[in-house]
């Protein structure tokens, strides 16, 4: 169910309208939402929500029983059940095929040939997210930050809540188990920050990311030949504010969506684009996926604390992490291998400068650092984009073949890109005013802005439907 559907649209009607007439019983409408959010997750596949229920069972036990001795070896044996489980039901779904074609083209290489099983299986949609979720939520109770969830109705209402179940923000346990268990009060500024922020998501995806993708981005890596090299590079930076719009349309509808309900979901985006090193970008891009890694694996790893290699390998191998993370191909492992160098190389140069920020550089260093690293992410979303290393190498040898017609790109994507580079690099206080005045609006406004807003999507909307980019991960 894609959130720029009137399929969603409805489904959201019936949601909101059935936890606010169930706000004052709790039990019921934690059901009501664990039901709603397991319909939700059924319209791609009703056999794979069994595969999320598993999880719910699995790590709510681990918690409990975690939490409830003080005897280490079973405390780790239950953190190993639950890693077991968590870990084991990713990797075969998602990496399983990868690994075993990686480890039998090895063996061809010293002249073994081993058949190649192969796992005939659709990834279940959201794995990546839900899986890092409910794996935050055993470890934070193993550290004894956090209790467990109070009941399996509990806990599986959290890990199921549908507006971020697919696709994310990464809820961790304690900015939303403990919002499950109150009463949200409902304010008229509440509800008009929800709708605003569900508006803004829904014209990032349709009118901007869906439109490049459609008229530039698909085109040019299905056959970047027919491309000149200035074609090419427009295509890239399309690609670069399609999944932007995309991926941050997605967060904004599903904050917006619990917003409605009362519920406080984590800011995902902070204007990336806007970054003076790879440092920054992943500070500002998918701020839960590298938070949570920064976390569970940098800082368990002992982060910056040991020996500069130390702290070297502990940064690279978080940002290969990341890249893998997105998917099991060569083309991600490179990705996330190039992202860990350069994240490497900033610090050398960084410490061996001296300095401990860049605050106080001129305007025209920092513009150039800015330049500097988005050119590195759009240059390296070739990776990311094409389906297999030969198709990245055929665009980067169409790019670097020197020619400069632009010809293929028409007006109307070069008016879409230059908005979607505004709204991006739109300060945050025009951004800010422009929701204040929405929320400001009495009712009947707001209604006739949610009506033209309705038209301009449909009327903008492309006539083949245009998943949304990190459904696949």
């Amino acid at each position: 169910m894609l959130f720029h559907s009137l399929d969603y649209i409805l489904f959201l009607a019936i949601a909101v309208t059935g936890f606010w007439a169930l706000i004052r019983h709790d039990r019921w409408r934690l059901l009501f939402l664990f039901l709603m959010s397991c319909r939700f997750y059924m319209v791609w596949n009703p056999y794979y929500v069994g595969l999320v229920l598993s999880n719910v069972v699995i790590d709510y036990v681990a918690q409990r029983r975690i939490a409830a001795t003080d005897d280490d070896r079973k405390r780790k044996a239950w953190l190993g059940v639950s890693l077991a489980w968590n870990l084991g039901t990713l990797g075969m779904f998602k990496y399983f095929n990868f690994f075993v074609g990686a480890a039998a083209d090895t063996l061809g290489l010293l002249g073994l040939n081993v058949p190649r099983p192969y796992l005939d299986v659709l990834l279940p949609v959201g794995i990546s997210f839900y899986t890092f979720q409910t794996l935050s939520c055993v470890i934070d109770v193993y550290r004894r930050r956090y209790p467990p969830a109070q009941s399996l109705l509990h806990y599986g209402t959290y890990l199921l809540y549908f507006p971020h179940l697919v696709a994310g923000p990464i809820v961790r346990g304690h900015l939303l188990l403990p919002q499950l268990l109150t009463r949200p009060p409902l304010t008229p500024g509440m509800v008009g920050q929800g709708l605003f922020l569900i508006i803004k998501g829904l014209f990032k995806k349709v009118v901007i990311a869906d439109f490049l993708s459609v008229n530039l981005v698909d085109r040019m890596f299905d056959n970047p030949s027919a491309y000149t090299s200035l074609e090419v590079l427009v295509a890239l930076y399309g690609y670069t504010m399609q999944i932007y719009c995309d991926f941050s349309g997605y967060t904004d509808v599903a904050r917006g969506s619990a917003m409605l309900m009362g519920y406080t979901l984590p800011e995902n985006f902070d204007r990336p684009y806007l970054s003076t090193s790879p440092a920054a970008f992943w500070r500002r891009w998918h701020i839960t996926l590298s938070s949570w890694l920064r976390d569970y694996v940098y800082f368990p790893l002992g982060g910056s604390k040991g020996s500069p290699v130390r702290t070297y390998f502990n940064l690279w191998l978080t940002l290969f992490l990341i890249g893998i993370w997105h998917g099991a191909s060569w083309n991600f492992v490179i990705y996330g291998a190039l992202h860990g160098g350069a994240m490497v190389l900033h610090r050398y140069f960084y410490k061996r400068s001296g300095r401990t920020n860049d605050t106080h550089d001129p305007k025209w260093l920092m513009v150039l650092k800015i330049m500097g690293t988005f050119h590195f992410v759009v240059l390296s979303r070739i990776l990311f984009r094409a389906p297999t290393l030969g198709s990245a190498g055929a665009v980067t040898a169409q790019l670097l073949k020197g020619s400069y017609s632009l010809a293929q790109v028409s007006w109307m994507v070069w008016m879409v890109l230059f908005g979607s580079f505004l709204i991006h690099f739109a300060p945050k206080r025009y951004v800010e005013l422009v929701r204040d005045r929405f929320v400001a609006l009495p009712a009947p406004l707001k209604g006739v802005v949610l009506a033209v807003t309705a038209a301009v999507l449909m009327k903008m909307a492309s006539s083949q439907v245009v998943p949304y980019i990190y459904f696949q991960f």
